[in-house]
């Protein structure tokens, strides 16, 4: 009985750690090759002209002296399973220092209820003739806009 017991409770654990990382918070800063890159929240930024609502889709970047880096940023629409993610685009970026990295796009209302916004970006570095390869893609939290 005590082993039954015991397998039971390894088994809630096990469960409980698997459900943690489960709904842990997207992955937030990389560093390579004497840059970070972070993809930050989106945040909502208004309407424009036509009334269409606006996403900033931020990135901030810490490089050291003499590193460009050069960005690749996908932005998405979060869909509930069994339905894929909505691709909204792409942009590339190259750019140097510490700064944040503004990216306004609109956003069509191609659902009932809310859209839930989010990008991901990887990048590279380059110095003195030499770039790193590819980081992998780090995911921003998700911006839930009312409809």
């Amino acid at each position: 009985m005590r082993t039954t017991k015991r397998i039971a409770t390894l088994l809630a654990v096990a469960a409980s750690a698997a459900l943690s990382v489960a709904v842990a918070s997207p992955a937030s800063a990389a560093t390579s090759s004497g840059c970070t890159v972070t993809p930050l929240k989106p945040i909502f930024a208004g309407f424009n002209s036509s009334g269409v609502k606006l996403v900033n889709y931020r990135i901030s970047v810490s490089c050291t002296p003499n590193r460009t880096v050069s960005i690749d940023q996908q932005r998405y629409e979060e869909d509930d399973w069994p339905n894929g993610d909505d691709f909204l685009g792409s942009t590339a970026f190259s750019t140097s220092g510490v700064r944040t990295l503004s990216n306004v796009r609109t956003l069509v209302n191609g659902e009932l209820g809310n859209e839930e916004v989010y990008h991901n970006v990887r990048f590279r570095v380059s110095s003195n003739g030499v770039t790193s390869p590819w980081t992998s893609y780090q995911k921003s939290a998700v911006l839930s806009i009312l409809d």
